[in-house]
């Protein structure tokens, strides 16, 4: 069983600890968290700190030095303090060992036993460049942080004794692929960090293909081959100009972006792109509050037929009251959530209160259906049915279709087998689904016909410029061909005035949904809104209905 010795880091700004690691907490003794904002001479005595003054470049050591733990308990540790480029500190601790068993101690703390690499990345003054070409001018360091993708497939299907010969092997390669002066670790179970002198990105590029290239190489276990995908992340600069844990960070990081845009790949960071996702982090926390604490609400926007002058239901547009921005739009917030988890929680969120307002209204004696739309990665969640099987059965005095879902076309083509399996368990629960934006996926006729949507909504884009271009009103003119042939309703979005209803009954279209019939309602303005519509509709009350 390998030996390791923890390794602490603090970050100091302004003599506070801006951020501490697992490792300075246990060391410490202070529980996760407890460091952060904590005065920095409370851990290391200010007449210390006096001796350990930082230069402004470069790094300063000290051996045997005593540090203020908690509980009034104290550490003799080996530190050493790097100057950050934001004005900021960087402090790490270990243990200190004495003697030939210290000595070999700390040998064996800082090398991983598996694979025989060291288990972190050396410092900045630890490293030495071998010089470059004349005219290159200064080098620059590469901190790569590399992630095999993954990885557990090969522990699946070649057990953790097959996992460790893999990985082994990656070292081995690792080390026969780069220069010299390169430096080697393993960070992390199946990470691995690279410290690479190059002459500029270009060149770091090259050799980072050079060796993912090795590792895509087959690799041979028990008379099988296995291939292996790797990540990579890298942080570029001059040397010394960070310390070499930060770019560490930096890497890793980065790493997150070569994954997400689909792995097996080189990302290098980018601190404007670090600090949009830091943003983007603090917003999505912000929202995460905003649902705990009930900011989140849905307007209601009437579909209507009208040709016969009534309302037919409702769409549930979800807003956020923001107690100090105010109402704010779906465009203000969505596109944060997009692809994370908390589009899924908004949306179930948005399906429980749109039945529980139907179950109100019906109370008051408004019976009216409600939809609710649903994104693509919410639709494709494991136990999305369940969810609406729990809400449906809160309320069983609703009849079947008082919920509808809408689903983007887009969705709908891209994932066909899965959205098609959604709408056969949504209808088995009596939930009617209807396809959003229809004609801005471009959709064949296969997809439409093998779809059992209910209804297709005329994208607005489409309703709004018929009164002007020919090319709008066809399109259309073809898609309620297409819709009356397969037998499904068409909703217009987009309905503006009473000029275009009159364009849209010209052409057969009866349902219609717009801001010239009305904008989203609060909830309470449902009821009367009906009543008032349904006595004098814009376009009168066709016989027979």
């Amino acid at each position: 069983m390998p030996i390791r010795t923890l390794v602490g880091h603090l970050k100091i700004c302004d003599g506070l600890i801006l951020w501490a690691d697992e490792d300075a907490h246990t060391l410490l003794d202070y529980p996760s968290g407890a460091l952060t904002d904590m005065p920095f001479s409370d851990v290391l005595a200010p007449a210390l700190a006096q001796a350990l003054q930082l230069p402004a470049r470069g790094a300063v050591d000290g051996n045997g030095i005593v540090l203020r733990a908690g509980h009034g308990h104290s550490i003799q540790a080996d530190v050493r303090g790097e100057r950050m480029d934001d004005r900021c500190a960087l402090w790490s601790f270990t243990p200190s060992a004495r003697g030939v068993r210290g000595e070999r101690l700390d040998l064996l703390s800082r090398h991983d036993a598996l694979t025989r690499l060291p288990n972190r990345v050396p410092s900045a003054d630890e490293l030495n460049p071998a010089p470059g070409r004349d005219g290159d001018g200064e080098r620059l360091l590469a901190v790569c942080y590399l992630d095999l993708d993954r990885f557990r497939d090969i522990n699946d299907n070649f057990g953790p004794v097959g996992g460790d010969a893999v990985l082994r092997e990656v070292a081995r390669r690792l080390k026969a692929a780069v220069p010299h002066d390169a430096s080697v670790a393993r960070v992390g179970g199946d990470e691995f960090a690279l410290l690479l002198f190059v002459n500029d990105a270009a060149q770091s590029e090259s050799l980072l293909e050079q060796i993912l290239a090795r590792l895509a190489h087959p690799f041979r276990l028990q008379d099988r081959s296995a291939r292996l995908r790797t990540s990579v992340g890298v942080s570029l600069m001059r040397l010394g100009e960070q310390p070499t844990e930060v770019m560490l960070q930096q890497a890793q990081h980065a790493v997150f972006f070569a994954k997400r845009a689909g792995g097996s790949q080189v990302h290098f960071f980018d601190a404007g792109q670090a600090l949009e996702e830091q943003q983007e982090l603090l917003i999505r926390d912000r929202i995460q509050s905003g649902l705990a604490n009930h900011e989140f609400l849905l307007a209601y926007q009437p579909k209507v037929d009208m040709q016969c002058g009534r309302v037919i239901g409702f769409e549930a547009l979800v807003r956020w009251q923001h107690p100090e921005r105010g109402l704010l739009q779906p465009s203000a917030f969505v596109p944060m959530i997009e692809d994370h988890e908390l589009v899924e929680q908004l949306g179930d969120w948005a399906i429980g209160e749109a039945v529980r307002q139907a179950a109100d209204w019906l109370a008051a004696g408004v019976k009216t259906s409600v939809s609710v739309n649903i994104s693509p990665r919410h639709l494709l969640r494991p136990d999305f049915i369940e969810r609406l099987s729990f809400h449906l059965g809160r309320f069983p005095q609703l009849h079947a279709g008082v919920l509808e879902l809408e689903i983007l076309e887009t969705t709908a083509i891209k994932d066909f087998a899965a959205v098609a399996d959604f709408i056969v368990a949504c209808k088995a629960l009596g939930v009617p689904v209807v396809m959003d934006d229809f004609g801005t996926g471009y959709s064949s006729l296969t997809y439409l016909r093998r779809l059992p949507v209910t209804a297709l909504k005329l994208d607005q884009s489409f309703v709004r410029g018929m009164l002007e271009d020919p090319e709008d009103e066809a399109i259309i003119r073809g898609i309620l061909v297409m819709a009356r042939g397969f037998g499904r309703k068409t909703i217009a979005e987009g309905v503006e005035s009473v000029a275009h209803g009159d364009a849209l009954l010209a052409l057969g279209c009866t349902l219609g949904q717009g801001y010239g019939i009305a904008k989203p309602l609060p909830a309470a303005e449902v009821p009367p809104w009906i009543t008032e519509f349904e006595r004098a509709p814009p376009w009168g009350r066709a016989e027979g209905c």
